[in-house]
This record gives structure tokens, sequence and C-alpha cells, in this order.
């Protein structure tokens, strides 16, 4: 699902521009049908003004030069004999044309010398005229008004035309002037919600960072200045952060307690199971002591089991609340001083069966191995729960290899290895594969697999390819892949 800050600005950045373009097109729209009436009513005007200065058949001196040699007046004034400002008028832009009653051209301009003489026409001349198309001398549009002087008999026929392409570029230069402020002004908008949404969620923003670094066990409130509709919701969490750490320290401090209480009573019974081993070994006339002792030892290595259990459990209780390592309890690994410790914490297990270990390190310099910040402790508790695992499961006689790498490290054994439909379920907690004789409580691997999450590294479990056999766990980062 998208964030509100996605879907709002989504929203607003598609809503606006389509607002401004309807709004743009209805303005459009408005101002084409407006200029085209004011441009028609200029050309009625003209035509009005025509009637009143035009040369009337009537005039003595008009009749002399008619009856002579008729020549129109022609006129043609240039845009550059022009007074004023007159931006980007061209010449072609009006017309107009003045005949007699019997189709003489009495007076026109450059563009009303090529006006057709209609002598049934009256008003404008539409588009859908049979004879527009003959009337446009130039093979361009013309709006074409027709007019009569019908106060004498010999009555003159004005027509007066305005050339609809400059009409157009004047209509479009004049939308250009107020679309393009329009335009840039939606950007600045635009911008503006933008920077004002993300402005508004940034606190938001900042209690989540908040949130995501937090401790499960801190209780300090959240101080981030947020909107009075997000303050009862801080309010809350707020309350819940101390009701969740106190929870927790109360849990820890029971596992603590717990883990106390049964250390003893398993310790003492553990004593008291060894006491009785040792005294039945010494007995000789008690009938069927070898079933005692075998009930003792039974009873010693449930004990031992337990106290592994509480142990475990012990650890887990630890790591599980933790979302990720504080950085002061990180720093970089001295591998070699690190596994020598493991391997003699392990080395007496690995002789009771008679279990080699070896250390391998599979780069030039130690110091290239793995280079992570890590947690000694709980990276010691890691290695030691994979090779306990190794040796626990292996065969009497086995080798358990621990391989040293610039990207990885390995624990291999040549054991029997895991059935395949096995592996993925090895890092399960209380998890243990069918037909297990040896102790354990199945929290070992869900362990080391925890602190290696806490660490941003992952556990890889696999086996051994053939003709080889056994079992092979592998830790590397997440981010790349594990090679030695």
């Amino acid at each position: 699902m998208k964030s509100i800050q996605q879907r709002l600005l989504t929203s607003l950045l598609m809503g606006l521009p389509l607002l401004w373009l309807l709004t743009s097109s209805f303005i459009a729209w408005r101002f084409w049908h407006e200029i085209n009436e004011i441009n028609d009513t200029q050309i009625t005007q003209v035509a009005r003004y025509l009637i009143g200065v035009a040369p009337k058949e009537n005039d003595d001196h008009e009749q002399n030069d008619n009856k002579k040699n008729h020549k129109p007046k022609i006129y043609a004034l240039k845009s550059k004999q022009l007074s004023g400002d007159l931006g980007e008028a061209e010449d072609d832009y009006m017309g107009f044309a003045i005949w007699d009653n019997k189709g003489r051209l009495l007076m026109a301009d450059e563009n009303g010398q090529s006006f057709a003489f209609l002598p049934d026409q009256h008003g404008f001349l539409e588009e859908y005229d049979s004879d527009y198309q003959r009337l446009n001398p130039f093979s361009k549009r013309w709006r074409l008004f027709y007019v009569h002087d019908d106060h004498n008999n010999n009555g003159r026929v004005i027509a007066v035309g305005q050339n609809l392409k400059s009409r157009q570029e004047m209509i479009t230069d004049a939308m250009t002037v107020q679309v393009l402020p329009m335009l840039i002004g939606l950007m600045a908008f635009m911008g503006l919600v933008v920077w004002l949404v993300r402005r508004g969620f940034k606190p938001l923003t900042q209690i989540s960072l908040a949130l995501k670094l937090r401790q499960p066990q801190d209780d300090s409130p959240i101080t981030a200045d947020v909107p009075k509709e997000i303050q009862p919701l801080v309010t809350a969490l707020n309350v819940l952060f101390v009701k969740v750490a106190d929870t927790l320290a109360r849990e820890q401090r029971f596992t603590a307690d717990a883990s106390h209480e049964l250390r003893s009573p398993l310790a003492a019974l553990k004593l008291q199971a060894d006491l009785l081993q040792q005294q039945l070994m010494q007995l000789t006339d008690i009938e069927d002591d070898n079933q005692l002792f075998y009930h003792a030892q039974k009873i010693s290595h449930g004990i031992e089991r337990a106290t592994h259990l509480v142990e475990q459990l012990l650890v887990l209780a630890k790591i599980e609340p933790q979302q990720q390592l504080p950085p002061e309890q990180l720093q970089r690994a001295d591998w070699l001083e690190l596994t020598d410790i493991v391997l003699s914490d392990v080395n007496r297990l690995a002789r009771e069966k008679r279990i080699q270990l070896k250390r391998t390190v599979n780069c030039a310099h130690p110091a290239d191995v793995l280079p992570i910040l890590i947690n000694p402790v709980l990276f010691k508790l890691l290695i030691r729960n994979l090779l306990d695992n190794a040796i626990r499961y292996c065969p009497e006689g086995a080798l358990i290899e621990l391989q040293l790498g610039t990207n990885a490290i390995k624990v291999m054994d040549n054991g029997n290895g895991v059935k395949p439909e096995q592996l993925s379920r090895l890092s399960e907690r209380f998890y243990r594969p069918a037909g297990q004789s040896q102790l354990g409580s199945g929290l070992g691997l869900s362990i080391a697999n925890q602190i290696a999450e806490l660490h941003g590294l992952t556990l890889q479990f696999a086996n051994r390819v053939a003709p080889e056999s056994g079992f092979i766990v592998t830790i590397s980062d997440k981010k790349a892949p594990a090679k030695n």
C-alpha cells in the first residue's frame, strides 16, 4: 500500500495540471469567442464609417469623372508609413472595397480590389456559401462583410474583410501572453505543493526513523514536534514504550532468577548422581549392580541435558529482544584469538569422541578474514554452538574443520550430513531431526542464526558435494556471496 504522502502528492500533481488544462481550455474558448465578436464588430464599424465617407454617384465631380474615364481609387498604405506602436501588424490584416450598383469599383485598398462584387449579399459571408472559396484571392481565409447604401437610388455596395490567419495569429499571441505566465505559475505552485507536503510529513518521517533505531528496552518518550492531529498517537506510543520496557525488564529479571534457581538444584542433582555412580562402582556385593549403574548414568545425562537447556534458554532470552547491536558493543575481530578460545572450549568434548579439530586460514593475512565489526562475546557463542553441534552429531573419529576466509567462515565435517528436506528447518527453535540419540535442546543453531542476523550475516546449511560426505555451515555477509 502506498504511503499517504505519496498518494497525496500523486493526486495533487495529477489533479492540478488537469484542472489547469480544463480551466485554460475554457478560457481559451471564451477568449476566442470574444475576440471573434470584437473583430466582427470592428468590421461592421469600418463598413459604417465607409458609408459616410465614400464618394457618392450623384456628386457632379464624380459623375464627370465616370463619364470620361472611370478609374477606382486604390489605397496602398504600408505599415511602415503608419505612426505609433503597431507591434507586428501586417499590411494584409484588413481590406475594403466599394462598388456602385452596376458593379464598378469606386474605391478599394490593395486587398479589397480582389474582393468579388456580390450585389445580393448582405452581412457576413459564411464558409458554407458557394462563393466562399472564390473570394479567397490570396489562398487565405477572409472574413467578409457586405453592406448596401440604400439612401439613394444609385446605392453602393461596400465590402469589408479581415484576414482570418492574421486574426488567428493575434488570438494565439494573446493566448500565449496569458497562458505562458499561467503555466509558469502552475509549475511554481506544484513545486510549492511538493515542498509543503514533504515539510508537513517531515515529523512523521523523523518519528519513523526514531522508532526504527529504538531499542525495545528504551522507554524514553518521543520528543519530536508533531502536528496536533498526530500528538495523541505520539502520546500513546510513549505510554506503550514504558509498558514494553517494564515488561521486558520483568521478563529478564524472571529469566535471570529462574535460571539461577534452576542451576543450583540441577548442579546438586548432578553431584549426587556422580557420587551415586562412584559408590556403585565401589560396591561389589549388590546384585544387578550394572542395572543400577545404568539408571544412575541416565539420571546424570538427563540432568546434564536440563542444565544445557537452561543455559541455552538464558542466552536466547538475552539476545531475542534485540533488533540490532549497539555500536559501542562492536569492535574489529581478532579471528585467530577468538577461534583459539572457542576451539579450546570444545576440545574436551571432541577428545571424548576422538574427533579431530582443524583450523584453516584461506587468505594471505589473518586480518583479511571477514572484515566486519562484531560483538566478541556473542560471536564466540555462535562459533561454539556450530562446533558443538558438529561434535555432537558426527561419528567418532571424524574431522571437523573451521575455515576462515575473506568473505565467509565455514564449519565443515565429514560426518553423515543431513537429509535435504531437513536443511531448511535446522534454524527453527527446538527442532531436532528424527532418530537423534545425542543430548541436545534444538536451540543451538537457532541461537547461532539469531546472533548472525544481529551482525547482518546469514547462516547457510548444506551437505557436502559427492563423493565427499558431511555437513557445511557457512557464515557470510547478506550483501556478499559466500566465497573463500
